[in-house]
């Protein structure tokens, strides 16, 4: 997978970035709801490169890297090309998400992280289990297959395949 750099191709990097942010944010905003648990005791910074594959027509690629930081209540996503230019700023609170994009003078605002995905990518994410997944835990997400073997090593790999399109995450974090 490669990033898009070339101006031609900077409104595929302001629409996948969007997937992108929501993904890390995701990660972040999935739920730490209840008890506090080992895994949710973990520091809420992450670090590291994304990919992101969805199998539309045609087939739509993205891959970034990125630095997350918050809770699930309020944080900041950063994606950031290879040269470490800033591509897009995903900052979010309680209800609302907030997408700022190279190239544009105002954020793109949406109602949810949930509603910033499936606009910007045309699939959805597993909220709540890509954050456990960041923390190494192994819940299941319908329809979603997950690769932890090596998440502590800052590998994970997840898939959508029940249903179109079908799309794939890849997480490679800085250790």
């Amino acid at each position: 997978m490669k990033l898009f750099l070339a101006p031609i191709h900077l409104h595929l990097v302001l629409r996948f970035g969007g997937l992108l942010a929501a993904a890390c944010v995701l990660a972040g905003c999935a739920g730490m709801v209840g008890a506090p648990t080992p895994q949710a005791a973990a520091p809420a910074h992450w670090q590291g490169r994304m990919a992101i594959k969805v199998f539309s027509v045609p087939v739509k690629t993205f891959a970034a890297d990125f630095v997350l930081s918050g809770n699930p209540e309020q944080g900041e996503l950063t994606l950031m090309s290879p040269l470490g230019n800033t591509l897009a700023q995903l900052q979010w609170a309680a209800g609302a998400a907030r997408l700022k994009t190279v190239g544009t003078d105002q954020p793109a605002h949406f109602e949810s992280l949930d509603s910033l995905v499936l606009q910007t990518t045309g699939t959805t994410l597993p909220v709540t289990a890509l954050f456990a997944w960041l923390q190494g835990g192994q819940p299941t997400a319908t329809g979603w297959e997950v690769e932890l073997e090596n998440i502590a090593n800052g590998r994970l790999i997840a898939r959508q395949l029940a249903q179109e399109p079908q799309a794939e995450l890849k997480i490679f974090l800085e250790r």
